[in-house]
Protein backbone atom coordinates (compact mmCIF):
# COMPACT_ATOMS: atom_id res chain seq x y z
CA UNK A 1 0.00 0.00 0.00
CA UNK A 2 3.01 2.41 0.69
CA UNK A 3 4.43 1.45 -2.19
CA UNK A 4 1.39 2.52 -4.26
CA UNK A 5 0.75 5.43 -2.47
CA UNK A 6 3.79 6.51 -3.33
CA UNK A 7 3.89 5.73 -7.18
CA UNK A 8 0.40 7.53 -6.93
CA UNK A 9 1.05 11.32 -8.55
CA UNK A 10 2.96 9.44 -11.27
CA UNK A 11 -0.58 8.37 -12.87
CA UNK A 12 -3.02 9.85 -15.13
CA UNK A 13 -5.60 12.03 -13.40
CA UNK A 14 -8.35 9.99 -14.56
CA UNK A 15 -6.51 7.32 -12.02
CA UNK A 16 -6.25 9.77 -8.99
CA UNK A 17 -9.98 10.81 -9.73
CA UNK A 18 -10.88 7.13 -9.59
CA UNK A 19 -9.05 6.50 -6.17
CA UNK A 20 -9.81 9.79 -4.37
CA UNK A 21 -13.59 8.55 -5.33
CA UNK A 22 -13.15 5.30 -3.71
CA UNK A 23 -11.72 6.49 -0.66
CA UNK A 24 -14.04 8.96 0.15
CA UNK A 25 -17.35 6.54 -0.69
CA UNK A 26 -15.35 4.14 1.26
CA UNK A 27 -14.57 6.58 4.17
CA UNK A 28 -18.96 7.92 3.55
CA UNK A 29 -20.20 4.65 3.84
CA UNK A 30 -17.64 3.43 6.77
CA UNK A 31 -19.28 6.67 8.30
CA UNK A 32 -22.93 6.00 7.69
CA UNK A 33 -22.67 2.35 9.34
CA UNK A 34 -21.08 3.67 12.36
CA UNK A 35 -24.13 5.90 12.88
CA UNK A 36 -26.53 3.88 11.97
CA UNK A 37 -25.37 1.27 14.73
CA UNK A 38 -24.89 3.67 16.84
CA UNK A 39 -28.73 5.44 16.79
CA UNK A 40 -30.41 2.39 16.05
CA UNK A 41 -28.64 -0.11 17.77
CA UNK A 42 -30.88 0.13 21.37
CA UNK A 43 -34.19 -1.43 21.81
CA UNK A 44 -37.22 1.09 22.12
CA UNK A 45 -39.53 0.68 25.08
CA UNK A 46 -43.19 0.38 24.29
CA UNK A 47 -45.69 0.60 27.15
CA UNK A 48 -49.11 -2.13 27.21
CA UNK A 49 -51.97 -0.75 28.52
CA UNK A 50 -50.96 -2.15 31.54
CA UNK A 51 -48.44 0.82 33.56
CA UNK A 52 -46.97 -2.68 35.19
CA UNK A 53 -45.90 -3.96 31.63
CA UNK A 54 -43.55 -2.60 28.93
CA UNK A 55 -42.36 -4.96 26.24
CA UNK A 56 -38.78 -4.10 24.32
CA UNK A 57 -39.13 -3.74 20.21
CA UNK A 58 -36.08 -3.01 18.78
CA UNK A 59 -36.71 -1.17 16.23
CA UNK A 60 -34.35 -1.42 12.87
CA UNK A 61 -33.04 1.51 10.53
CA UNK A 62 -34.56 -0.25 7.75
CA UNK A 63 -37.69 -0.38 9.71
CA UNK A 64 -37.81 3.16 10.27
CA UNK A 65 -36.88 4.29 7.15
CA UNK A 66 -39.46 2.45 5.39
CA UNK A 67 -42.51 3.69 7.80
CA UNK A 68 -40.76 7.12 7.00
CA UNK A 69 -41.50 6.49 3.33
CA UNK A 70 -44.77 4.92 4.15
CA UNK A 71 -46.13 7.80 6.43
CA UNK A 72 -44.71 10.82 3.25
CA UNK A 73 -46.42 8.05 0.92
CA UNK A 74 -50.03 8.03 2.84
CA UNK A 75 -49.65 11.96 3.36
CA UNK A 76 -48.84 12.47 -0.72
CA UNK A 77 -51.75 10.11 -1.60
CA UNK A 78 -54.49 11.95 0.63
CA UNK A 79 -52.86 15.47 -0.63
CA UNK A 80 -53.34 14.29 -4.14
CA UNK A 81 -56.91 13.15 -3.12
CA UNK A 82 -58.24 16.25 -1.30
CA UNK A 83 -56.73 18.22 -4.28
CA UNK A 84 -58.49 16.04 -6.68
CA UNK A 85 -61.78 16.78 -4.54
CA UNK A 86 -61.11 20.59 -4.58
CA UNK A 87 -60.84 21.02 -8.03
CA UNK A 88 -63.98 19.03 -9.15
CA UNK A 89 -65.90 21.49 -6.98
CA UNK A 90 -65.16 24.39 -8.60
CA UNK A 91 -67.71 25.13 -12.12
CA UNK A 92 -65.49 26.40 -14.39
CA UNK A 93 -68.14 26.84 -17.27
CA UNK A 94 -70.03 29.47 -15.34
CA UNK A 95 -66.19 31.56 -14.70
CA UNK A 96 -65.65 30.99 -17.76
CA UNK A 97 -69.01 32.56 -19.50
CA UNK A 98 -68.76 35.96 -16.50
CA UNK A 99 -65.18 36.35 -17.81
CA UNK A 100 -66.08 36.37 -21.83
CA UNK A 101 -68.90 38.49 -20.56
CA UNK A 102 -67.01 41.11 -19.01
CA UNK A 103 -64.12 40.96 -21.33
CA UNK A 104 -66.35 41.82 -24.08
CA UNK A 105 -67.92 45.10 -21.90
CA UNK A 106 -64.30 46.28 -21.25
CA UNK A 107 -63.34 46.71 -25.27
CA UNK A 108 -66.85 48.03 -26.05
CA UNK A 109 -68.07 45.17 -28.32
Amino acid sequence: MRQYLSTLHTRSDQHKKNFALLVSGGFTLSMFAIWTFVNFGQPVVKEDTLPTLASTQEVGPFESLLSSVGSAWDSLTSGFGELKDSLSGIDVESGYIELKTKSLDIYGR
